[in-house]
Parts: C-alpha cells; sequence; structure tokens
C-alpha cells in the first residue's frame, strides 16, 4: 500500500490535483517551476521515512461563520492526496449510502433530493393524516473534538501497512503553525489567526485532540470518525430515514417520543465511543410539514426552496460583488462566475420568481 502511495505517478496527479484553482499562488509556481526535483525529494523522504509536515498557515473565515481554517503547504497538500487516492476507497465500501459531504456523486444537492425522497417515503409509509418529524443534531465542536487516538485506532482497522499508518500519524498529530510556532510546553498550542487576532485555535497536545479544517486528509478521517455513528443508528438501532452531512445529521420518524429517546440514546453512544457531545442549542423536534432545513435548502414533500439564511448570504454576497466591480476592485469575468455559481444552487431548487428577481433571468 505505502508504495503504491509513494509512486511517481501517483505524486505526479496529486500535485495536479493539489494545484487546482490555486495554480498562480506564488509558493505554488515555485514548487511547480522545479516540479520534478522537488518530487523526487518528497519521495525520498516518504520511503526513508523522513517525512514531516511544515507548519501550517492559519486564517480566518467569517462566512457564514467564523473558522479557523488551516493551509498546509503545496508539498504536503501532495502527500495527502496521494494518500487519500489509495486509502479512501477502502473506506467508501464501509460507508452508508446516506452520508453525503466530501464523497464522489454526493455533495449537498444530492443531500436535498435524497431528504425530499425521504419525506416522500415517510409520508406514502405512515400516511397523508399521520403527523411525522424530524430530530436534526449538530455534534458540539466536531473538529476540536475529535480524539487522535480513537481515530487512529478506527483507521488501524482497515489499514494493515505499518508505514502508511505511520504517514497517517504524522498527519494527525503534527501541527505547527507559519506564524506563531515555538511554545515551551507540551499541553496547549495557541495559534491567532491571521485578520481576526481575536480567535485562535487551541490544539490540545496534552489530550491529543483537533483536525485542522483545510487538510484534505480531515474530511474523509471525519467521515471515517462518524462511519460509527452511521453505523449505530442504521445497523443497531435500525433507523430507516437517516441522513447525515458531515456533522449536521437527521432522522425522521412519526413518533415524536421515540426521536427524544433516540436522541438520548445517540448522545451517550458519541460520549462513550467517540468522545463527541451533541450540540445542546441545535437539537431540533419539528413537524416536517414546515420544511426541513438541510445542506442550505429547505425541504418540503413536494418542492425544495433554498434556506432564508443562506439566501441573505446570497444577497449580500451579490450586493458586495456589483460594488467591487463598481470600484475597479474585480472584474466583469469573476462577477459572471459568481453569477454562474448561485444559479448552479438555485436550480437544484423552485426559485424561478427569486432568480427573476435577482438577476432578471
Amino acid at each position: 500500500m505505502f508504495e503504491r502511495i509513494c509512486t511517481l505517478e501517483n505524486l505526479f496527479t496529486s500535485h495536479t490535483l493539489a494545484q487546482l484553482d490555486n495554480r498562480y499562488k506564488r509558493k505554488i509556481c515555485a514548487f511547480t517551476y522545479a516540479l520534478e526535483e522537488h518530487l523526487f525529494q518528497l519521495r525520498f523522504e516518504m520511503i526513508r521515512g523522513l517525512y514531516h509536515p511544515r507548519p501550517y498557515t492559519y486564517f480566518t473565515l467569517h462566512d457564514p461563520k467564523t473558522r479557523a481554517i488551516a493551509a498546509p503547504d503545496i508539498r504536503d497538500r501532495v502527500v495527502q492526496h496521494a494518500l487519500v487516492s489509495v486509502i479512501q476507497p477502502l473506506f467508501e465500501k464501509q460507508f452508508i449510502y446516506d452520508t453525503y459531504a466530501c464523497r464522489e456523486g454526493k455533495g449537498t444537492h444530492f443531500a436535498a433530493s435524497r431528504l425530499k425522497r425521504f419525506l416522500m417515503a415517510a409520508r406514502c409509509a405512515y400516511g397523508k393524516d399521520t403527523p411525522i418529524y424530524v430530530l436534526q443534531c449538530d455534534i458540539h465542536k466536531f473538529f476540536q473534538s475529535i480524539s487522535w487516538d480513537i481515530l487512529l485506532a478506527i483507521i488501524g482497522k482497515t489499514v494493515s501497512c505499518p508505514r502508511t499508518m505511520t504517514l497517517i500519524t504524522s498527519i494527525v498529530t503534527t501541527h505547527q503553525s507559519a506564524q506563531t510556532l515555538h511554545h515551551q510546553d507540551d499541553v496547549q498550542l495557541s495559534l491567532f489567526t491571521q485578520g481576526c487576532p481575536s480567535f485562535q485555535i487551541s490544539i490540545s497536545m496534552k489530550n491529543r485532540t483537533e483536525l485542522p479544517i483545510g487538510n484534505l486528509t480531515s474530511q474523509l478521517f471525519a467521515n471515517i470518525y462518524l462511519n460509527e455513528l452511521d453505523h449505530f443508528i442504521k445497523d443497531t438501532l435500525r433507523i430507516r430515514y437517516y441522513a447525515r452531512y458531515m456533522d449536521d445529521f437527521l432522522i425522521i420518524h412519526p413518533d415524536k417520543a421515540y426521536l427524544k429517546n433516540l436522541q438520548q440514546q445517540i448522545n451517550v453512544f458519541l460520549q462513550k465511543t467517540l468522545h463527541l457531545t451533541l450540540h445542546p442549542k441545535k437539537l431540533t423536534i419539528k413537524n416536517v410539514s414546515t420544511g426541513v432545513s438541510f445542506v442550505g435548502y429547505r425541504v418540503f414533500y413536494d418542492h425544495v426552496l433554498v434556506r432564508g439564511a443562506t439566501l441573505r448570504r446570497i444577497e449580500r454576497n451579490c450586493r458586495s460583488k456589483v460594488k467591487q466591480l463598481k470600484q475597479g476592485t474585480l472584474t466583469a469575468q469573476k462577477l459572471v462566475e459568481t453569477k454562474a455559481s448561485i444559479l448552479g444552487h438555485f436550480k437544484h431548487a423552485h426559485t424561478y420568481g427569486l432568480m427573476k428577481r435577482l438577476f432578471g433571468t
């Protein structure tokens, strides 16, 4: 397995994927300029066991909410793509059908369509006159709470190659900042992010927790981690209408009391098995007749609308881009690309009137 990860062919392919949408950045251009030299050196370090991830560059995103993003060095992105290309197929076989984040052929649009089918199927199964409810849950500080030791133990059940596990361990447990490194103790590494000095990431070295948002591997590892929850809900609790997108998940059932009991069982499982907890302020049980908010849409039995919060964010973004265009800080081509992206989201919902109001189309 490790030999497949380290082949030059795999590293070249991984470089192509790693530089998508960022190929003109200075560091990526410098790496690409001497590509063969850098890939041969990277392969040498991996084979000899000398490879270690370089420090991350941290910054914040504020839309839709403040998130600290860890941007790995280009050589580390190449390694992550090479690793994921080999190990992801092994885990894809284990994932349930109805988990949608960061999977080929799935995504937000597929998730919304699937939820609509769930609502229609539940209505047919339980009858039109039967109230149907949805339990929606969110995991509290999910990425920050992921235990390295539990994650590595889960991965180790599938990945038997020791050298591959050493590489995975290095990616999971190595956290350094390009801005502020040099911490004298091993208890906690506090990383202040660019553009928001008051916002910081606290990576607990002592508790061995947190995956950096920004790593390609973090997306796969998060799905692997919560795959334990998926199988508990599907195989042990025998839930039929269950869907998950990253750490947001929902269950559809006609019995409200039953859903409340499920919520408690799930929370106990998360705490004991994965050292996670449900977000107390994001637990809801409500009638599906008012629509189910999920992956940026509001899904009903017979139609899909764009979620209100998503729409407000899109309108705010449009106004900002138009203002930038008038000021000369944005090209017309970028505005066209933004419009195309918005229309791509809208076309999966009933938005004829909305598109006419925003774009006159």
